[in-house]
């Protein structure tokens, strides 16, 4: 993460706030330390405006679906998805022994074949904004890359007013 954070700035205001314990006893999920470090440093947002990353509901969450909507542990086909793009591709984890040795499985939009990467989310994101993979994706990722959280994109789309700009 700390590499990570060095390569794609996290906002200014931070990251998110989840109560991790409450959420595990709640859904019986629990989740890989990589990923609720990110979640903390960057929240809710989009990479270069391509990468969605999901995060599970936090006082204040701004949508109705998140990382855990609809699904139950532990997963039916063995995977979570935490990002996807705009082409339909999606990031997941695979979701076997201790949520800090799940590996990342790109599915892309076609679902011919999963790509599976043996490292975390942390340093895949690492590797995929240095340029060091590069998985069968649908979309461009602009380079170097940036964060964009989901408060950032609010404040953007209001005008001076307080009005969502266009409407």
């Amino acid at each position: 993460m700390e590499e990570l954070s060095r390569v794609v700035q996290p906002p200014s205001d931070g990251g998110d706030t989840v109560d991790w314990d409450a959420l595990r006893a709640e859904t019986g999920w629990e989740l890989p330390a990589d990923y609720r470090d990110f979640v903390a440093a960057y929240g809710l947002g989009s990479i270069s405006d391509s990468i969605g990353i999901l995060t599970p509901p936090f006082d204040g969450y701004p949508y109705g679906d998140h990382l855990l909507y609809g699904v139950q542990w532990p997963p039916v086909d063995g995977t979570l998805t935490w990002a996807s793009n705009e082409a339909g591709d999606d990031f997941l984890w695979r979701c076997a022994g201790e949520p800090d040795k799940w590996r990342v499985v790109v599915r892309p939009r076609d679902r011919r074949r999963d790509h599976e990467y043996d490292m975390g989310m942390a340093e895949f994101l690492l590797r995929l904004v240095r340029g060091d993979i590069r998985p069968p994706l649908g979309a461009r990722l602009d380079l170097p890359a940036a964060f964009e959280s989901w408060r950032e994109e609010e404040r953007s789309l209001l005008d001076e007013d307080g009005d969502l700009e266009g409407f």
